[in-house]
């Protein structure tokens, strides 16, 4: 035997509610994408500090301590602008 399914909604969302929630999503596509680019440079950011700091501790010896130090400014730099309240994508 063949059997179908059929599965209507009872009391969905009209065709403006529908309507009105696309244009939401359309409108604040821009504000999302800087968002989710913001999320990924600070991801970024934290992994590169990580292996940087773990480098630097495991051959700092073999580097002048004038390349240690702007080596450790950089990673300071890139850590306060990754934790800034609002950073954005360029900053970091």
């Amino acid at each position: 035997k063949e059997h179908q399914i059929r599965i209507q909604a009872s009391g969905g969302l009209s065709d403006a509610d529908i309507e009105k929630m696309v244009k939401d999503a359309e409108s604040h596509a821009a504000e999302d994408k800087k968002r989710r680019e913001t999320v990924e440079a600070k991801n970024q950011a934290e992994s590169l500090v990580h292996s940087t700091e773990k480098s630097l501790k495991d051959y700092g010896d073999k580097v002048s301590e004038t390349d240690r130090t702007a080596i450790s400014d950089a990673i300071a730099a890139l850590k306060s602008a990754a934790e800034a309240t609002e950073p954005d994508a360029e900053d970091i």
